[in-house]
């Protein structure tokens, strides 16, 4: 499977990660990836770092060498002098020329999957995206009727029943038919990957998930008629469960999906143990595989050479493994 990984926001940490992940033997060995960015910013990451590699400038993925120490790049020159660390209108259009870039060659079969280094929402809204950020940039571009953010950690997976909406919009989201369509889509999802009958974890809305209504009856009043509904279909999914021992039950093997309400919860316990399981974030509901990273552009730690690139390895390796039981199941 070939992977295109878009190198990102080019004064962020992207193009850095990308060639350190890319000079990985580990990576290296399992599996093919070449580059959508500019090979301008490559070279001077590389001369910068002092790093052991060349450039091999391509036109389309079948010029590809997928040798170790060569990072092949599909070049899309910059038009404008970046600047390390410093936020430009320019950033933010190199990035969406690349999701454009790899949105075509997905559609055109050059490549299996991507990858994308972290983009900088402000920047690409300088430049005159009408999207929130790059998920919803992907979603447009292959007409999605909806996407999901899916995160994977250490063989679990997590996802949030709501995502980018403030947070009282969020709560009014959250009803019984909402409920039961979001959890039979994460199941479909997880079926996608090869979980024929994956066992959801399902937090509760409430601190302790509403301890028995004492706390908050949506747990009663939403959670349970949901639940019903979806144990009739054969769905395993959890009773509500209190949203601060969630994620410890996903570590110990117990589920192979933990269900959160909001964007920061889930985040929160994701990212507090990312350094050592690395997190990889998949957007679901599109025709192809699409990972990407659990954190921004960094600008204030670019080009210093101390980025780390273990999530953006993962992401890349996840994103090769993924879109082969994709396609299998798709075709």
């Amino acid at each position: 499977m070939t992977v295109g990984i878009t190198m990102g926001d080019p004064a962020g940490i992207g193009p850095e990660i990308v060639c350190k992940s890319l000079l990985d033997k580990d990576l290296h060995d399992k599996c093919k990836a070449l580059v959508i960015g500019s090979a301008e910013v490559i070279n001077f990451v590389i001369k910068e770092l002092g790093l052991d590699a060349k450039v091999n400038i391509i036109s389309h993925p079948g010029e590809a060498k997928f040798q170790y120490k060569t990072i092949d790049i599909l070049d899309l020159p910059l038009d404008y002098e970046f600047k390390p660390g410093v936020l430009q209108v320019g950033n933010g259009k190199a990035a969406l020329d690349q999701i454009y870039k790899a949105a075509e060659l997905l559609k055109s079969n050059e490549i299996d999957a991507t990858c994308t280094a972290p983009t900088n929402k402000e920047a690409m809204k300088m430049a005159g995206s009408k999207h929130t950020g790059a998920t919803e940039l992907f979603g447009y571009l292959f007409n999605a009727k909806s996407t999901t953010t899916v995160i994977r950690q250490d063989g679990y997976y997590v996802f949030q029943l709501t995502n980018h909406v403030p947070l009282r919009k969020a709560l009014d989201l959250i009803n019984e038919d909402f409920l039961y369509e979001k959890i039979k889509e994460i199941d479909s999802i997880l079926k996608g990957f090869g979980l024929m009958e994956a066992k959801i974890a399902l937090s509760g809305l409430n601190p302790h998930a509403g301890d028995g209504g004492l706390l908050g009856n949506e747990e009663n009043s939403i959670f349970k008629p949901a639940i019903n509904r979806l144990r009739e279909e054969n769905i395993r999914v959890s009773h509500p469960l209190p949203a601060d021992t969630i994620f410890k039950r996903g570590l110990k093997g117990e589920y192979d999906a933990i269900v959160l309400p909001f964007h920061d919860i889930a985040n929160i316990g994701v990212k507090l143990i990312s350094d050592k399981l690395p997190a990889v974030v998949i957007t679901a509901g599109l025709p192809y595989i699409r990972t990407t990273v659990a954190h921004g552009t960094a600008y204030d730690i670019a080009y210093k050479g101390i980025a780390d690139f273990n999530q953006i390895k993962q992401s890349i390796l996840t994103a090769a493994e993924l879109s082969a039981s994709f396609k299998m199941k798709n075709k």
